[in-house]
């Protein structure tokens, strides 16, 4: 690639003026309203800690790199940094002399790959609280996490139109899909019952508003999912987030039966090198089939708690 000789109007712009004009090319590349927030969190961490950062970019991209101990934050602002340093090259509002990544590479991550027992999903599907609304929810969504490993962003924007009774799927369209491309979520008979009770319990005024809403109506945010998981999973005796059952729903899927490519498309992974973690953990001959029907209805029984009364909002 020739080089772009640096922008003489670029020496006098400040961090507040490069970072929405990055932000809004990763927008009209189709970035998701996640990754966008995500970008502009790690650049405003970096350039408030190092507000001479765009004049010394390798240097202070080193020291704020240094600062992460931990493989998975390391990775995802490495790979967040690098993106922002090549465009900023390309753009010709890079000031230095040298690529801020150069000679670095990404760390090995040390994840965490949950593992969870039938009788342990069985224990956490019975810690919420299904006679109110949000416990009933919290059950919905968990049994829909179980049942097809949906990371928890992508289920918390699903909205009633996705949802297919009758096909008995769910739609993972491509505007919340991390990876833009949509995808078909086969669930089971119990998750089906209990999503269809869910929206029957939705107050009439409530519109265009997600499955999983909060008493008011509201998007319930990922992070506050994640906090009402570890606590029912406090509950019961495990140490989980909402990402793990991610993980735990990849494993059950492998044991049940499920062929890798069928995990690879649940999961919506890119490429298979992601489902081969779990593979490997399982160290089981992947047997062709699905098996996604034996994973929830061997924990909930044939029927969904559809006789269960539920206080309405």
């Amino acid at each position: 690639m020739p080089t772009i000789p640096i922008r003489k109007e670029s020496r006098k712009l400040q961090p507040k003026d490069i970072i929405p004009l990055f932000l809004s090319f990763k927008a009209a590349s189709g970035l998701s309203t996640r990754t966008l927030r995500d970008y502009k969190d790690i650049l405003s961490l970096q350039f408030s800690r190092f507000p001479d950062a765009l004049d010394h970019p390798r240097e202070r991209t080193l020291d704020f790199l240094s600062s992460y101990q931990n493989p998975n934050s390391y990775n995802k602002t490495f790979a967040y940094l690098k993106v922002f340093w090549d465009w900023t090259m390309r753009e010709g509002y890079f000031r230095g002399d040298r690529h801020p990544m150069d000679g670095l590479k990404k760390r090995k991550p040390r994840g965490r790959i949950v593992q969870l027992e039938e009788k342990e999903v069985a224990r956490l599907l019975q810690q919420p609280n299904k006679g109110t609304y949000a416990g009933f929810r919290d059950y919905s969504l968990l049994c829909l996490q179980v049942d097809t490993g949906i990371r928890p962003g992508e289920a918390l924007q699903l909205m009633p139109d996705d949802f297919h009774p009758e096909k008995m799927d769910m739609t993972v369209r491509a505007d919340i899909a991390k990876t833009r491309t949509p995808r078909t979520l086969p669930l089971a008979a119990p998750t089906v019952d209990t999503i269809r009770k869910l929206l029957t319990i939705h107050p009439e005024s409530w519109k265009d508003v997600p499955i999983f809403a909060t008493e008011t109506g509201t998007a319930l945010q990922e992070a506050s999912w994640s906090r009402r998981v570890k606590a029912y999973g406090k509950k019961c005796g495990l140490d989980i987030t909402a990402y793990s059952l991610r993980h735990a729903a990849a494993l059950l899927l492998l044991r049940k039966g499920a062929d890798a490519f069928t995990v690879q498309a649940l999961l919506g992974h890119s490429t298979m090198q992601m489902t081969r973690h779990y593979i490997n953990i399982t160290n089981e001959d992947a047997r062709r089939g699905h098996g996604r029907a034996g994973v929830i209805l061997s924990i909930l029984g044939k029927e969904a708690p559809a006789n269960q009364r539920i206080r309405k909002l």
